[in-house]
């Protein structure tokens, strides 16, 4: 198995086991062959059970797994083998809902107001508490007095509504290697009714229940595409209605760092002291260059640094300390004090600065764009606030249109009226260093806040947070996450059933180790099935063996991983130990500190960063009519509406 997993090919085992040395291959296949059929009878157990009112069900998550093969020799014939394959595994869920209805399945149509897709006030409140959590857990890491005084006393994990499910071990099934290039709407549909006819549970020739398909937003965005495709069919299975569609976390993450970054990182700003660009130099962090998707960890790690830092400064800016070793203004009694008290004063302390630094002193930090999106006569809302009905009104007359385009045609060819196309205006007020550093603590703060939902399992947290990356990404330009987003907020807010919108809220997460902290989004954890089966597929160099083996990596992974163990042959990567980091943190601490730079009326000099101490107030422009076109009425074919 261990030869299997490193690519060996089949005539070098066969000959090592003429030897003596190994079984033969056929051996070895008809064992994995065993698996590969309890595997596939143990998820078909429960689909049946599924379709006959059972209470345990699974979803199922894909990528795209593209590998080229290089030829041992090249001719005119024999080149380059690309292929263009997709992966799929089943994950069951752990938390089954609460709620009992009876409407599982039947969809109505909903019609979400503008003001759903950004938080509420009471939305807000609950933000505060989930940064005041974060916030603390910070300080406490970083500030020596801290950490020797709550160390041991701090929770480590924020309870939710599914904390005690957040540490149990989730059961996958992997399903292996389709025959299907994501790119082509035909294989697509294709795969969809293979997988259909396979795993969704069907009684007495009708659909029980769609099954959940998670991937990356393209993912999202073609199975929708192919629903589309087949919407004119008869029935719901021919309709591909048996699968509904979502994007998971991980891209979410990476791509909410990138529009961070679009926005706070230049490397033209190596001279403007306080920036990310100078401090990647300051820390000689050589490893974080060229796009964030490609050097994710590495981004975030110099992110995170700096946010740690800023965290400090903000604590000791609120008690007027000068530095770390400056006596923190503890209570009287704080020694006398019983745990629960003394992390309630501290919890009350980074409340009040975070009411202070992230929200500036209000109790909505989306005032300004909530008043235009509410507001239906704002300029921003002209077009899209006079549809009732699926008609377009006209604003004079009792004239309507389906489309947008004929409304705006008739009222400027009858009524004269011509909509007015604000020009973009440079800026001319002064981009404050303080505005900078203000605006940039408020991105990575929501940032981690949704890494940390991930981590601990906590789903409402993670959903809920696609309202407040909505106005970034299409600051941004990042259209397909944009719509993404608001895909999300819409199957959470009433499109879906109460009992699929528990499922899609609570099992968003694989935890292959157990304990509450160890969550992963379905997405990484296939981007890790895809990354170790291209390992182990090395001893196969046809698509045909490939497709035929696919089963067989996760098998032959998880195998030789317990090899590595008890032989003590493995030795772990990645940022599992990071002897720098406190180092980092105490370094960009000091430079904060001497500059002043969280108070500091320094210009910005590089035109590419933005320096808004708010950064939702200038996002309403188009927003409105964006939400409105992608505002889906069924959870399936959620295509763009083409008469906005």
């Amino acid at each position: 198995m261990v030869l299997t997993h490193g690519g060996c090919t089949q005539k070098d085992i066969q000959c090592l086991s003429t030897l003596g040395l190994a079984v033969h291959p056929q051996t070895l296949h008809r064992k994995l062959a065993t698996w590969e059929s309890t595997l596939s009878e143990n998820l078909l157990q429960i689909k049946e059970a599924w379709a006959n009112g059972g209470e345990t069900k699974y979803q199922l998550v894909g990528d795209n797994w593209d590998k080229n093969i290089l030829p041992s020799y090249r001719t005119t014939e024999r080149g380059t083998l690309s292929l263009h394959l997709f992966n799929v595994y089943a994950v069951v869920d752990r938390v089954i809902p609460t709620s009992k209805s009876p409407d599982v399945g039947v969809h109505t149509q909903v019609d979400l107001s503008l003001l759903t897709f950004i938080p509420s006030i009471d939305e807000q409140d609950i933000l505060l508490k989930e940064l005041t959590f974060q916030f603390a857990s910070s300080v406490i890491e970083h500030h020596p007095k801290l950490k020797q005084n709550f160390q041991h006393i701090y929770p480590i994990h924020l309870k939710h509504k599914y904390s005690q499910f957040a540490g149990l071990k989730t059961t996958q099934y992997p399903l292996g290697l389709f025959d299907c290039n994501e790119n082509k709407t035909q294989e697509i549909i294709q795969l969809m009714k293979t997988l259909s006819d396979l795993f969704v549970p069907i009684k007495d020739g009708d659909m029980v229940e769609p099954v959940f398909f998670g991937g990356d937003r393209l993912t999202d965005e073609r199975v929708n595409g192919a629903q589309c495709a087949m919407k004119n069919e008869n029935s719901p299975t021919e309709r591909l209605e048996g699968f509904i569609s979502k994007i998971e976390d991980f891209h979410r993450l990476m791509n909410f760092l990138e529009a961070i970054h679009k926005l706070t990182y230049d490397t033209g700003s190596g001279r403007d002291p306080c920036t990310m660009y100078y401090y990647r130099n300051l820390l000689n962090a050589r490893n974080v260059k060229g796009h964030v998707k490609n050097s994710y960890r590495p981004y975030k790690q110099l992110f995170y640094t700096v946010l740690d830092a800023l965290c400090i400064v903000h604590f000791l800016h609120h008690f007027h300390l000068a530095d770390l070793d400056s006596e923190i203004p503890f209570p009287d009694n704080f020694m006398q004090m019983t745990n629960e008290d003394k992390i309630d004063w501290l919890n009350e302390t980074c409340r009040t600065i975070l009411k202070g630094e992230f929200f500036d002193n209000e109790d909505d930090i989306f005032s300004s764009l909530r008043k235009i999106l509410e507001d239906p006569n704002h300029e921003e809302n002209y077009w899209v606030s006079c549809r009732q009905n699926q008609r377009f009104h006209c604003h004079f007359c009792d004239r309507n249109y389906a489309c947008v385009g004929s409304l705006k045609a008739h009222e400027e060819r009858v009524h004269n009226y011509i909509a007015r196309v604000q020009k973009k205006t440079q800026s001319k007020e002064q981009r404050k260093l303080k505005d900078y550093i203000s605006m940039l603590f408020k991105l990575i703060l929501i940032h981690r806040n949704l890494d940390e939902a991930v981590d601990m399992g906590d789903g409402e947290r993670s959903t809920r947070s696609a309202k407040y990356e909505l106005p970034i990404y299409h600051k941004t330009g990042k259209t397909k996450y944009t719509i993404g987003s608001i895909h999300l907020t819409a199957l959470v807010s009433g499109l879906l059933s109460p009992q699929q919108t528990e499922r899609l809220i609570a099992n968003r997460f694989v935890n292959v180790q157990g304990g509450a902290n160890n969550n992963i989004a379905l997405d990484e954890y296939l981007e890790m099935l895809n990354r170790d089966s291209k390992i182990a597929c090395r001893g196969h160099q046809t698509k045909e063996s490939i497709l035929k083996h696919s089963k067989e990596y996760p098998l032959l992974v998880e195998m030789t991983k317990h090899v590595e163990k008890i032989s003590s042959a493995s030795v772990r990567k990645g940022f599992h130990h990071l002897p720098s980091y406190t180092a980092d943190v105490q370094l960009v601490l000091k430079d904060l500190l001497e500059r002043n730079a969280v108070q500091s009326e320094e210009e910005i000099k590089c035109k590419n960063l933005i320096a808004e101490r708010n950064p939702f107030d200038k996002c309403a422009s188009k927003l409105s009519t964006m939400i409105q076109r992608h505002n889906p009425t069924s959870p399936y074919c959620r295509l763009k509406d083409p008469h906005v």
